[in-house]
This record gives structure tokens, C-alpha cells and sequence, in this order.
């Protein structure tokens, strides 16, 4: 039939459909910024939690490990946890969202979807990486002794590495999905 379109003339039709405009009202915009901010604040303070357990459990090392590496280990870990911790209280939880007006909203919620991206593609070394030399010490002071320097530096390696091999795609699929949302608050003010 002549009428018919093929499927790539379809494809092209419906590719080039003109879109409207997607409208956002401004007390839409500010309840999603604030329930994002939200979210941070909890994980913020979830981590801070958890850091200060993890701490506790670190310190308690020092009183039951004689071994001069052991406590070294834990002594490397808890300097690690105090810089993780500085970094933490440099950058914050989230800021607050601004009852002003939507250009006011607007610009709060993207300068805090850029912090968080910034966070996630910077994670691994402000604060995954500090972590390192404390337990790969720790762990050394068990395994040298018993398997012998060259196996302990590859089973120690192993394991060190694998936190970094799951996290540092994680941060960046996240990363990823927050520049998404910037992209959409910027399309959002642009009409």
C-alpha cells in the first residue's frame, strides 16, 4: 500500500514529534528538593553513626592486640577514620532549601545535586582510600606469620582491593544518575 509508512520513516516520524514543555510548579520543585535533602541529611548522619562504631571497635583493638603491628594497624585505621571524618564535617550534610522564590529553589537544589555528584566522584579517595593502610597492616600482622611475606602482600592486596572494585562503579552509576537530574532542573529552567 502506498499510505504505509516503512519502519524507519516511522521511527523518524515519531523521533521528530515536537515536545512540550514539561511545567513544574515551584511547590513541586521545593517539596523534591527538600525530600532529597532529606535523604542526604539521613545518609549523613547514618554515616557518622556508623564511622563512630566502626571507631569504637577500631579503639577496642588497641586494648586486645599486644602485637606492635596489630595496634600500628589499628592506629593507621583510626587516623584514617579522624581524616574521613574531617572530610565529612568540611563538606556537611545538605543545605537547607530556600522558601524563596523557584529561581531561588532552583539554584539551592542544583548547587546541592553538583555537591553530591562531586562527593560521589571524589568518594573513593576522600573516603574510601585513607582506609587502606590500616587494615592492610593489621591484616599483614596475622597472615605474614602464617603464610609467609609474598602470599600475605597478595591475599592482603586481594582484599583490600575488592571494596574498590564494587564502590567505585556504584559512586559513578551514581554520579552518573545525579548529572541526569541536573540536566533535567537545567532543561526545567531553561523554559
Amino acid at each position: 500500500m502506498a499510505d504505509e509508512l516503512g519502519p524507519d520513516e516511522m521511527r523518524d516520524l515519531w523521533c521528530n514529534q515536537p515536545v512540550d514543555p514539561v511545567k513544574v510548579s515551584a511547590n513541586d520543585l521545593r517539596r523534591k528538593a527538600q525530600l532529597f535533602e532529606a535523604k542526604i541529611r539521613r545518609g549523613f548522619h547514618m554515616l557518622a553513626v556508623l564511622m563512630i562504631l566502626a571507631a569504637a571497635g577500631w579503639a577496642l583493638f588497641l586494648y586486645f592486640f599486644a602485637s606492635p603491628v596489630h595496634r600500628m594497624g589499628a592506629t593507621l585505621t583510626l587516623a584514617g577514620y579522624l581524616y574521613c571524618a574531617y572530610q565529612l564535617h568540611r563538606t556537611g550534610p545538605a543545605r537547607k532549601v530556600t522558601a524563596g522564590p523557584a529561581s531561588a529553589t532552583c539554584a539551592t537544589y542544583r548547587a546541592e545535586l553538583e555537591r553530591q555528584r562531586h562527593f560521589c566522584l571524589t568518594a573513593w579517595r576522600t573516603v574510601m582510600l585513607p582506609f587502606v593502610p590500616g587494615p592492610a597492616v593489621f591484616m599483614m600482622g596475622f597472615l605474614v606469620p602464617e603464610q609467609g611475606l609474598v602470599k600475605a602482600v597478595g591475599l592482603t592486596t586481594a582484599l583490600i582491593l575488592s571494596p574498590f572494585v564494587l564502590a567505585i562503579p556504584l559512586f559513578r552509576r551514581e554520579s552518573r544518575r545525579l548529572q541526569r537530574e541536573i540536566d533535567e532542573l537545567d532543561g526545567l529552567m531553561k523554559s
